[in-house]
């Protein structure tokens, strides 16, 4: 008479049947995570910090701004000299460059003793982390500039004065203190980086071609040799041009 089969080997291959489903079911719900994760990362998570990348791409240039004009200007003289300047709001030297000349520069502006036309750039981009400080910041100023060219000034000068290290600001952090300083509400132009494209694409070609770093003064087309820290230096080669 048969003996009958054991059926031990039927179980055991269904149980590792089970495990095998087991560890692909965690294996697919990891990878799901990560991509959900990664993308997180890309669009800017919480919106706090971002890449320096805009979310549409659009060029938008500021208002009065030609398409391929580089720069903001922010008065415009008939018979003064012509004042580039060119900056970055993550370079320490431009700090202390607008602390020197920022208030000489903004009251020559008013008084409409020049035309004065201000480039801010990326340059410093790839040095804070994550990368893309310098734009984003360029980017909160001319939000400010954009709504109230009058209000370029106190944006910039607030800008400065919280000037980070390369950790960087959050884009709520640069709201609000644009918001302080101008009593502005940039954030939705701020978290959706208006005006990265035209200062990436536009701003900074121009002056990666004809300057070699920030700060960067030209009078009438040439470049400012004196002592851009000293107070007054800029004012003074102004009144004498």
């Amino acid at each position: 008479m048969a003996q009958p089969r054991s059926r031990t080997p039927l179980i055991v291959g269904i149980f590792a049947a089970i495990a095998c489903l087991a560890l692909v079911l965690l294996v697919v719900a990891a990878l799901i995570a990560g991509i959900v994760y990664f993308r997180s990362l890309d669009s800017g998570g919480s919106g706090d910090q971002r890449d320096g990348t805009s979310t549409s791409g659009e060029l938008i240039t500021p208002p009065g701004v030609d398409e391929d004009q580089p720069y903001l200007e922010l008065s415009t003289s008939s018979d003064g000299p012509v004042v580039d300047v060119y900056l970055d709001f993550l370079c320490p030297h431009c700090k202390t460059f607008e602390e020197a000349q920022g208030e000489d520069l903004a009251q020559l502006a008013l008084d409409g003793e020049i035309t004065l036309r201000m480039h801010p750039r990326p340059m410093l981009d790839p040095n804070s982390t994550p990368v893309g400080y310098s734009g984003r910041a360029a980017n909160a100023a001319v939000c400010a500039y954009a709504e109230d060219p009058g209000q370029w000034f106190p944006a910039e000068s607030a800008l400065f004065e919280a000037q980070p290290g390369t950790e960087g600001l959050t884009d709520d952090e640069l709201a609000q203190v644009v918001d302080e300083a101008t009593g502005l509400d940039v954030g939705q132009c701020i978290a959706e980086g208006t005006y990265l494209p035209w200062i990436e694409d536009v701003v900074e070609p121009e002056a990666g071609s004809s300057t070699q770093g920030t700060p960067t003064v030209l009078l009438d087309g040439e470049q400012f040799t004196g002592d851009l820290a000293a107070p007054g230096s800029v004012k003074e080669a102004v009144e004498a041009a």
